[in-house]
């Protein structure tokens, strides 16, 4: 359970944000997700993306989704995940307590919580639970 107020989320993309990984072939963006960011936009909760992808490619697929503009300081790029949620905390002015970070994959989550750097995070639910049922 949270117990600071949540001001800004920060979506991974592949097999976070949308189902499949961008590089390696097609992707779906579940329509439930593009509410959800447009949900918190109207409650005044911030969204942003960190995401090891190209940044024009990501872009296009989340103009064509109509997600794009609900996202502020999307940190697109091939670069350490913990060093991006950092610049981008900092960035919003918030202070981490205050940001949900929601990622796949343990590595990235894990390395969101280097001291200093901390922030809540959660595992998709359905992602994980996908992989099990594959496993």
């Amino acid at each position: 359970m949270l117990t600071n107020n949540v001001k800004l989320v920060i979506w991974d993309l592949d097999d976070t944000f949308w189902r499949g990984t961008l590089s390696e072939g097609p992707i779906t963006v579940p329509r439930e997700n593009v509410e959800i960011v447009t949900t918190l936009s109207r409650r005044g909760i911030i969204s942003s993306i960190c995401s090891k992808n190209n940044y024009d490619d990501a872009r296009q697929v989340l103009e064509e989704c109509g997600a794009w503009p609900f996202f502020v300081f999307p940190r697109i790029e091939f670069a350490s995940k913990g060093v991006a949620i950092a610049e981008l905390i900092e960035q919003a002015n918030l202070r981490a307590d205050n940001v949900l970070f929601i990622d796949d994959s343990r590595l990235n989550l894990e390395e969101a919580r280097i001291p200093r750097r901390f922030c809540p995070i959660f595992l998709t639910f359905r992602r994980q639970r996908e992989r099990m049922m594959r496993s």
